[in-house]
């Protein structure tokens, strides 16, 4: 899961910081468990806490269901009425990444401390955006018909298998599973509703087990106006983030996100 914490973060301007790029990192393409190793390394970081990590989280969660709103309503009334195709599908897609967090824990825990296993996750997140790039234009710019049009279950497998591997620091969520589904012929604004609400799955799931831990834990140095500025911003911050994302999978090219995350992986592997 992605994350971004900091540890002077007792201040509300730390707070505000993180906040925002949490935001940022966890909608665009850009990897915010890259963006955390690098602020750990270099700028010698620490945790804040693990309730201010949950915290964050919650924020951007938020900005999923504003964003997508209709279709969790529309998935909703579904289930009432007996409709699970979309729920199975999202429900196949989440087990890759559920089985190898179970499996490797402990493994992923370690690289994320590793600044050189970011630089190489962003260099592989900069080859499946420009992988998934060619395959759009490859595929030209299909149609999305929503909730109505649900690709077949191996889809789910392949673009799970593309989340699964974001548990590498430095792999984008995000990055992955859009690109996975832009290779695999889908529309990028269908790609981009998949992906996001595998998140709630995914990243809602990895929230919930570590919430007693942060509820055990306590608020660490963050204080509640500090927590609660934290949602509010990360939220506001990832919604505005989703829009300019999905602008760009409409009407522009990855092309940006991959030359970003390329040369910021070179660095990191340069340094």
């Amino acid at each position: 899961m992605d994350s971004i914490t900091d540890p002077e973060a007792s201040n509300l301007l730390a707070v505000l910081v993180l906040a925002v790029l949490q935001g940022v990192a966890e909608f665009l393409p850009i990897s915010s468990s890259g963006h955390l190793v690098i602020y750990r390394s270099f700028l010698g970081l620490k945790d804040v806490g693990l309730a201010f990590d949950v915290a964050l989280h919650v924020g951007t969660l938020a900005a999923v269901l504003v964003a997508y709103r209709v279709d969790v309503i529309a998935l909703l009334r579904g289930l009432l009425r007996g409709e699970w195709r979309l729920p199975i599908w999202l429900a196949v897609a989440s087990v890759p990444a559920a089985l190898l967090g179970i499996c490797a824990d402990d493994l992923f825990e370690q690289a994320s401390a590793n600044v050189r296993v970011a630089g190489w996750g962003l260099l592989g997140t900069a080859c499946l955006l420009a992988l998934g790039e060619r395959g759009r234009r490859r595929h030209g710019q299909p149609s999305d018909e929503g909730l109505a049009d649900v690709p077949p279950l191996w889809m789910a497998l392949v673009i799970g298998v593309a989340q699964a591997a974001a548990l590498v620091p430095g792999v984008s969520r995000s990055g992955s599973t859009i690109a996975a589904g832009l290779m695999l012929g889908l529309a990028g604004t269908q790609a981009a509703r998949l992906s996001f609400l595998m998140s709630l799955i995914a990243v809602g799931g990895a929230a919930l087990l570590k919430l007693p831990d942060a509820i055990e834990l306590g608020f660490g140095s963050v204080s509640n106006s500090g927590m609660l500025l934290g949602v509010a911003v990360s939220g506001l911050v990832g919604l505005f983030s989703l829009r300019l994302l999905l602008l760009f999978l409409d009407r522009r090219s990855l092309l940006p996100f991959v030359i970003y995350t390329g040369c910021l992986g070179l660095l990191i592997l340069m340094s």
